[in-house]
């Protein structure tokens, strides 16, 4: 089953549970009578009988968003519209239809806008969008947002929605590389969620937690966060959540350089993120394998799966997970010594991470490239690149990742 058919099975789902089997029905056929009524009048307009070429995915399924919002518009109570758009745009971030989610949360502000009693799906509204710019490395966009979101719930003791803005805060930061600002961030998030006894979003803060324990080289701290938040998402069977603690794990075990451990949690993060139709964690779950692979000079198979990532990660535009990809692929070029290809692949990634303010993957990359330079024999250009992977270690606090560097810089200065 391709992913727009299982999206489009989801949301049927979803709006007969809104409206019910019988006016479910009816939305469907119509709108299939519609299609058949259309295709039939082009192949009467036309003098060869050829097939009438289907709509483009996304068109397809925002025109039947349209005629489904038409319809659900009619028969239901604004406030169950606007729920039912809600689960729309929380579906549409899960498979990585990003236009779509935007196209249908603007609906639910203007909706909300205009009848001033719904300020809960506006605030959620507001919410879902600056996960959406979040997920699409817009810093300055989610982080206004949330600072709309902030001051409409200020005098309300919402500790829920004020948990969630301090978590998409603290991964903001976290991807910019300032983890103490992001720790500072995520504890005030856990402190929220606690005092409302969220166990799913005390699961996810502990995860975050775990990510910036695991940059650091503190094994044991991350794997407790880890630990943690696996208990709370194995309770609940929450898929998604499950998948992306797995490939945290996995990133755990192999910065740790335990390989094969590393595949095992890439492998189950996959299968839950199948199941869940998860793209965000299936493209993590490929770079993982790819990264491994990797470092097991099993170049082919590298390249295989870091395409597959490749192929997420423009779809869902995570600047984020393509920066790391081109950075392996250049990995994987360096090694085999095409040096052209992989100088352009490394710094494609050090473009991008410039791009979405990533001091770590801007230091990665750079090491990267130090390497790839010493191996080229050019070693004015190993230096400076080596020395601002120094830099930028030392100001994350990647401890592991500042020794490897030092190593090089000292082989390199030898030489």
């Amino acid at each position: 089953m391709n992913n727009n058919k299982k999206l489009i099975d989801l949301i049927n789902d979803l709006v007969s549970r809104y409206l019910g089997e019988e006016n479910f029905n009816e939305i469907r056929n119509l709108i299939a009578n519609a299609e058949n009524s259309e295709v039939k009048l082009i192949l009467k307009g036309r003098k060869a009988q050829t097939q009438v070429e289907p709509l483009e995915e996304t068109t397809k399924i925002t025109y039947y968003f349209d005629n489904i919002i038409t319809y659900s518009r009619k028969r239901l109570k604004l406030s169950q519209f606007l729920s039912l758009l809600i689960e729309c745009v929380e579906l549409c971030l899960t498979f990585g239809e990003f236009k779509i989610a935007e196209y249908l949360l603007n609906i639910i502000d203007n909706a909300s806008i205009q009848n001033q009693k719904f300020d809960l799906p506006y605030t959620q509204s507001l919410l879902l969008r600056a996960e959406l710019y979040t997920r699409s490395s817009q810093w300055s966009s989610a982080i206004q947002t949330l600072r709309t979101v902030k001051k409409i719930v200020a005098a309300k003791n919402e500790n829920k929605t004020i948990g969630k803005i301090h978590n998409l805060l603290g991964i903001i930061e976290t991807e910019k590389g300032n983890l103490v600002l992001a720790s500072k961030q995520y504890q005030k998030a856990l402190d929220y969620f606690s005092k409302v006894k969220d166990n799913m979003m005390v699961g996810v803060v502990e995860m975050n937690l775990g990510i910036i324990d695991t940059i650091k080289s503190n094994w044991d701290e991350a794997y407790t966060h880890y630990k943690r938040a696996l208990a709370a998402f194995e309770k609940l069977m929450d898929l998604k959540r499950l998948s992306l603690v797995r490939h945290n794990i996995g990133m755990l075990f192999k910065n740790r350089g335990e390989l094969e451990a590393a595949l095992t949690e890439f492998d189950r993060s996959l299968e839950y993120a199948m199941e869940a139709n998860y793209l965000l964690a299936k493209g993590l779950a490929y770079l993982g394998k790819g990264d491994v692979y990797a470092k097991l000079e099993e170049y082919a198979l590298a390249m295989e799966y870091c395409n597959k990532a490749m192929e997420v990660f423009y779809k869902i535009m995570d600047k984020v997970g393509l920066a790391d990809t081109y950075k392996i692929k250049g990995v994987v070029q360096r090694d085999i010594s095409n040096h052209e290809i992989a100088e352009t692949y490394l710094l494609t990634s050090l473009r991008l991470s410039e791009e979405i303010e990533s001091i770590l993957n801007y230091a990665e990359a750079s090491y990267e490239l130090g390497i790839l330079y010493r191996k080229w024999q050019k070693p004015d250009l190993a230096k400076r690149y080596l020395k601002l992977s120094e830099s930028y270690f030392a100001k994350v606090g990647a401890k592991d990742n500042l020794e490897h560097v030092k190593i090089i810089m000292d082989r390199t200065n030898n030489s």
